[in-house]
C-alpha cells in the first residue's frame, strides 16, 4: 500500500521529501494544457523524483454525464486526450468525482441521471482498457453533488458495469461527511482500488491534512483497509496553508500505521 497526495505537479519534489511515494494530480488541468505545456511537463517527468500514479478532477463541469447537455461525441473527443496523456504520465489510477459534470440538473430524472452515469463509465472504460488505466468512481458528499452520494452506491454502479476496468474509491472526508461507516469499505471486497484521507472538520465545511491528536482515528481506517486486505494505494486529499509543512506532519504521521 503506498501513500502519495494529491497536488500539484509544482510540489513533488517537496512531496518526494516529505515521504510520499507518488502525486495525484488533476486530470481535467491535464487535459486543459496547451499542447507546448503538456510536451514540456511529459520531458520533464522522466526526472520527476517519485511517479504521477493517480488523478482526480476526472471531467469539469462544462464536459456534463447527465443531463440534456450530454454530449457523446464531446465525451468521446474529452476521454481520448485526457487519458491518453495520463498513460503518458504513467498514471494508473483516475478518480471519478467531478460534482459538477454528473449532478442531476434541476428537472431532471435522476433514474435518466443513474443510466447517464452508468453509460458514461461503460463509454470510459473503453478507454481506460486502451490506456491502462482503471477508474475508480468516487462518492461525494450531498452539499457537493446530488447523486452518487455513498459507497454503497458506487458499489453498485461498479457491479451493474461489471468490467475490471471500474472499481471504487473511499474518501474519509466525505463518507464522514454522509455518516457512512468504514464497514462499507469492507463490503466493496476487491471493487476498492484507491482511498483518499485526510481530517475532516467538526463542522464537516472542509477537510486537512492530518496530524497528531486531530480527532480523527487514522488507525481504525487504515486497519478496517489491511484487514480485508486492500491492495489499492491512499492518498492525502486536503485543503492547506502551507504544503511544505503539513506534507511532512502528514507523511510521518500516516506511516505509523501503515
Amino acid at each position: 500500500m503506498k501513500l502519495g497526495v494529491c497536488t500539484s505537479f509544482d510540489n513533488i519534489e517537496i512531496a518526494a521529501q516529505a515521504g510520499f511515494e507518488f502525486i495525484e494530480c488533476n486530470l481535467s488541468s491535464l487535459h486543459a494544457m496547451s499542447d507546448e505545456d503538456y510536451e514540456a511537463l511529459l520531458a520533464k517527468s522522466a526526472n520527476f523524483s517519485i511517479p504521477v500514479l493517480k488523478c482526480n478532477g476526472f471531467l469539469p463541469s462544462t464536459v456534463p454525464v447527465s443531463g440534456p447537455g450530454h454530449d457523446t461525441n464531446q465525451l468521446k473527443a474529452y476521454l481520448e486526450k485526457a487519458l491518453s496523456r495520463a498513460h503518458a504520465l504513467g498514471i494508473k489510477t483516475a478518480v471519478f468525482g467531478s460534482g459538477g459534470a454528473r449532478k442531476v440538473p434541476e428537472g431532471w430524472s435522476h433514474f435518466r441521471a443513474w443510466q447517464q452515469i452508468a453509460d458514461f463509465l461503460r463509454l470510459a472504460s473503453e478507454y481506460a482498457e486502451k490506456y491502462d488505466i482503471d477508474i475508480a468512481i468516487e462518492p461525494l458528499r450531498r452539499k457537493e453533488c446530488n447523486i452518487l452520494n455513498l459507497v454503497s452506491e458506487a458499489l453498485a454502479v461498479s457491479s451493474i458495469i461489471d468490467t475490471p476496468r471500474v472499481g471504487v474509491l473511499g474518501d474519509s472526508f466525505h463518507m464522514n461527511s454522509c455518516h457512512e461507516p468504514w464497514s462499507c469499505l469492507t463490503n466493496t471486497g476487491d471493487r476498492l482500488i484507491h482511498f483518499h484521507i485526510s481530517h475532516t472538520l467538526p463542522d464537516f465545511s472542509g477537510r486537512i491534512y492530518p496530524k497528531v491528536d486531530d480527532g480523527e482515528d487514522y488507525e481504525i481506517i487504515i486497519h478496517t483497509l489491511l484487514n480485508m486486505n486492500y491492495q489499492g494505494d491512499i492518498s492525502v486529499e486536503a485543503s492547506t496553508n502551507d504544503f511544505y509543512v503539513d506534507a511532512f506532519i502528514a507523511a510521518e504521521y500516516l506511516r505509523r500505521y501503515l
